[in-house]
């Protein structure tokens, strides 16, 4: 980069510092109001102020209100995929709700920042011709005094100790004309309130806090509810589904299964692993990982919502897996009297 002399020479090198400053500077109020969005949503979005089992129970409720099937099957064959899409949707329907807002805090910190940035250039400026400095030395003062502000570093502005600048007046000169260029260009853009740019990061922010272990029961898929990823424990969930939510069948039949996992470790029915290798439920750690990796109480508790869940969508579970609750797969009667508000009632406990 070559600047010219006079006016066209502090010109050029305003335009080299507002290109630079302008990313760095929108990054930085993009960033902040990511923040604030992920925090504001942990503690008033009912959804986020809980753990991850909490965020589940919400996205259970949320996919019995749509009575989609495939976001049932999404559910409950890639739950990652389903806690994705969730936390997407909340986010939108956030930014949906208090654009005007969050364009009113973009404005508030694009000022802080500023503020930042000019006192940086005073500062900067002041010690280097207090200490008889050069313009690298000025550019060490500058980034380091916005280190913990913005990502702006020397090598980002390198292009202008190159120039063979020796007036420190005529560098803050510059740098100030090209704070308000960028300045204004921001404003403009804010006062637009597009949140489209920040939407991801939100997102990501929120995951990450929420995520926990994703390893899902061998049996009927519940997602283990450690909070921890990569724990040493066993995995295990509250409360296991009936496997033929997840095409689970009878051996030699077309029958989905209507059975507990949790019932059925308690029961004599046998797991087949293959042609010449069945061992009792009760004995499921036998069959080594995933299931050894498992801790699965024998017990009769269930919940309502996926007896319902089962009962709403019999045809379609039918159709997706080519197979039917019939024989011993057949759904239990008192099933077909749980109602939709009993079932979300019931996970809202």
């Amino acid at each position: 980069i070559m600047f010219c002399d006079g006016s066209q020479r502090i010109t050029s090198l305003t335009d080299f510092l507002r290109d630079r400053l302008q990313e760095s500077l929108q990054e930085a109020v993009y960033k902040k109001a990511a923040i604030d969005t992920a925090n504001d949503m942990r503690c008033n979005v009912t959804a986020f102020n809980g753990n991850r089992s909490k965020l589940e129970f919400h996205l259970m409720k949320s996919l019995a209100e749509n009575e989609d099937f495939q976001s049932f099957i999404t559910y409950i064959n890639q739950p990652k995929t389903a806690f994705e899409i969730f936390i997407t949707e909340c986010v939108d329907h956030y930014y949906m709700d208090n654009s005007r807002s969050i364009c009113d805090a973009l404005m508030i910190n694009l000022d802080r920042f500023t503020k930042l940035i000019h006192s940086a250039i005073e500062k900067s400026s002041s010690i280097t011709i207090g200490r008889r400095g050069d313009v690298s030395s000025w550019l060490d003062t500058f980034c380091s005094e916005l280190s913990a502000h913005l990502t702006l570093s020397h090598s980002d502005l390198k292009g202008v100790k190159y120039q063979e600048i020796k007036d420190i007046g005529f560098l803050k000169e510059a740098m100030t004309k090209a704070l308000e260029t960028v300045e204004e260009n921001l404003k403009r853009e804010f006062s637009k309130c597009d949140v489209s740019n920040i939407k991801a990061k939100p997102y990501e922010i929120l995951y990450e806090q929420l995520a926990g272990c994703w390893e899902t029961c061998p049996f009927c898929n519940a997602v283990c509810t450690n909070t921890v990823p990569g724990h040493k424990e066993d995995h295990s969930v509250k409360f296991h589904r009936p496997e033929g939510i997840k095409g689970g069948k009878w051996h030699k039949t077309e029958h989905l299964v209507t059975d507990i996992c949790s019932s059925s470790v308690a029961s004599d029915d046998f797991i087949r692993l293959s042609k010449n290798n069945n061992i009792p439920y009760r004995e499921y750690r036998k069959a080594g990982p995933p299931y050894s990796k498992w801790s699965i109480t024998p017990d009769h508790s269930s919940l309502k919502y996926w007896k319902w869940v089962v009962c709403r969508f019999q045809s379609d579970f039918e159709k997706h897996y080519n197979n039917k609750f019939k024989g011993k797969g057949k759904i239990p009667s008192q099933w077909r009297k749980i109602t939709k508000e009993e079932a979300i009632s019931e996970i809202d406990k």
